[in-house]
């Protein structure tokens, strides 16, 4: 398979995923009894541990993706960033969060020169592949290693997980929601914690 093709496949695999979990998150019978987000040890860009205090106080926006992503993870950091721009004074109780699931090739200074490109807010989050693991389960996020060599590709969902200021679950966000639908969305969850 050709490098493109392999690129076509994954995109598609990963919004049909990104889609599943979309529906099955904001399914409130399901959520009701679904444990989703928990405790995480990670990596933060500084090379320093992070815990899941260090989002709670903000509604913290969870998207897990890699930094040689083609086209899903580069979008939806960029969709943040445009986000915080246009939120105005709720920009301040949003914290945005790009977990890592290549810990392979993202180290912290990898993605700490990734996140550059994009709004400095943005939490960068890395570890060892079984905490990375660990954390992706806890957020019911899938991801998969497709192919081989150095150019292969993550597979995964590219749901974005909303937690609230006491690190609760409060919403799932679509990874390809435009900018002021997005924003439209977070305020009226951010409304309905008030």
């Amino acid at each position: 398979m050709n490098r493109r093709a392999l690129l076509v496949s994954a995109v598609a695999v990963a919004a049909a995923a990104g889609i599943g979990a979309s529906y099955v998150l904001n399914n409130k019978q399901v959520t009701e009894t679904l444990s989703v987000g928990g405790p995480f040890k990670l990596i933060g860009t500084d090379g320093q541990e992070v815990t899941e205090a260090a989002v709670k106080g903000k509604y913290s926006l969870f998207f897990f993706g890699f930094t040689f992503c083609p086209d899903a993870c580069p979008t939806a950091l960029n969709t943040f960033s445009l986000v915080l721009s246009k939120l105005g004074p709720d920009a301040d109780k949003i914290q945005p969060v790009f977990v890592s699931i290549d810990p392979a090739r993202d180290t912290p200074q990898v993605l700490k020169d990734y996140l550059a490109s994009f709004d400095p807010r943005i939490m960068g989050l890395t570890g060892t592949p079984e905490e990375v693991a660990e954390t992706a389960k806890a957020f019911r996020v899938y991801f998969a290693k497709q192919g081989e060599g150095e150019f292969y590709l993550m597979d995964h969902s590219t749901a974005i997980i909303v937690m609230n200021p006491d690190y609760e679950y409060a919403g799932v966000l679509a990874g390809n929601m435009q900018p002021d639908e997005m924003v439209t969305r977070l305020k009226e969850i951010i409304a309905e914690g008030a």
